[in-house]
């Protein structure tokens, strides 16, 4: 499992991190990053695609972002979720859906 989290272009990753650092029981996070894109599209995030090459490898098994760090479009997150499992993972919200 690794967190992940979307941040404004200069904006501090430490507040977004933080909100997801209680994962539920017995989920531990391999690791956690960011990106300070902004809301680039997620096909653009250099971490967000190294964590779905982790998942590749099968190294990781999940991303635990809110659905805001993915897309606010519906089509591009339905469309990243099809990555995410195509690549063999699976994304599991666990904080507010709409903040950013």
């Amino acid at each position: 499992m690794a967190r992940y989290a979307l941040v404004r272009t200069g904006g501090d990753p430490a507040d977004r991190l933080a909100q997801i650092s209680h994962l539920p029981n017995g989920w531990e996070a391999a690791l956690s990053t960011w990106d300070a894109t902004g809301t680039t599209d997620p096909a653009t995030r250099p971490q967000l695609a190294r964590l779905l090459h982790t998942i590749r490898a099968g190294d990781l098994n999940g991303i635990t972002p809110s659905r805001t760090d993915i897309s606010s479009f519906p089509d591009i997150y339905e469309d990243t979720l099809r990555t995410i499992h195509a690549c063999g993972g699976f994304l599991a919200l666990v904080r507010d859906e709409t903040e950013l």
